[in-house]
């Protein structure tokens, strides 16, 4: 049997027939610049209803439909309470519902961190791992917790914001409303952010018209700039309070890095590994594997297909 599996992001939708294994079929990607609710439901109406046609057509038995969107979801009720601001008036939304508008499949909706953890824990780097916390390091911070095997949802899907742990009460002011969260200091937006602050305290006569992105952060790193050091410093040392943190929490055996801000990120694997044993609990500590993720592009579209598999808690 096969599933529809489709992520939902603030610049695509991406849907794809998926095998138990991972192995995508059929895929389809559809961008979505700037759109709103009403614009994404009726783009992703188109793909599921494509999916199934491209099923009937090549006699590939469909079991289900897993989808993974950004925001906080309602697991059990199949509903979006809160969204992304990369997608207009995304709170609120019935998903479930809509889709059973056009398929009698059944459906399963959840965030999209979760099905990345999904995706690890079943295909990538987790695989055999029963104690297992991911962080996916982009725009923002996403976090997912798989324990005793199963993926941790809480009372209704709404467990694992790991982004928004605080770490420092007095620190700067984050998306959500509180201060010093885990995303101040290790998301993409963060890293860039703290690199244009520093580089417009150097040169004031430059204004807002410095831009730079995480991944430019990065490279001046490694080319020695003093100020891309500062950042990443700040990062890492965030990041490795925040680890520590889960690992007091949740006692994992391993711990996966995703995300864009760790695409080649070895070395900053080898920098948090260094920083946590430095901290913490070391009996807690000294036996956790921290490991990039090895899921990629399709993480999102092959573990909202793996949705309804395992277990739950």
């Amino acid at each position: 049997m096969y599933s529809i599996g489709v992520d939902i992001g603030g610049t695509k939708i991406l849907a794809g027939i998926v095998s138990k294994n991972g192995e995508v079929l059929y895929k389809r990607k559809i961008p979505t610049p700037e759109l709103g609710r009403d614009e994404i439901l009726i783009l992703l109406k188109e793909a599921i209803l494509k999916m199934t046609e491209w099923a009937d057509t090549e006699a590939i038995p469909l079991e289900k439909i897993g989808i993974g969107t950004a925001g906080q979801v309602d697991f059990i009720k199949g509903v979006v309470l809160s969204g992304t601001t990369n997608i207009k008036d995304w709170g609120d939304v019935f998903l479930r519902e809509e889709v059973e508008k056009y398929t009698h499949l059944p459906i399963y909706i959840d965030n999209d961190v979760n099905v990345l953890t999904l995706a690890e824990h079943q295909l990538g780097a987790a695989k055999g791992y029963k104690e297992v916390v991911c962080l996916a390091l982009g725009t923002g911070v996403g976090g997912g917790v798989i324990t005793n095997g199963a993926l941790l949802r809480g009372a209704w899907g709404g467990a694992a914001e790991l982004g928004h742990m605080t770490l420092d009460m007095n620190g700067e002011q984050c998306n959500c409303g509180m201060r010093g969260c885990l995303e101040t200091y290790a998301s993409g937006t963060w890293v860039a952010k703290r690199m244009e602050n520093l580089m417009q305290l150097q040169n004031p006569s430059s204004g807002s018209s410095l831009l730079i992105t995480s991944q430019q952060t990065f490279q001046l790193y490694h080319e020695g700039d003093l100020m891309a050091k500062q950042v990443v410093h700040t990062m890492i040392t965030g990041l490795a309070h925040g680890v520590v943190n889960l690992i007091h929490t949740f006692n994992p055996q391993i711990i996966v890095l995703g995300g864009g801000v760790m695409e080649n990120g070895h070395w900053i694997i080898e920098l948090l590994q260094k920083k946590i044993h430095t901290i913490g609990l070391q009996s807690l500590i000294k036996d956790v594997k921290i490991e990039l993720s090895q899921m990629h592009t399709e993480s999102g579209l092959i573990g909202a297909a793996l949705l309804g598999v395992a277990k739950v808690m």
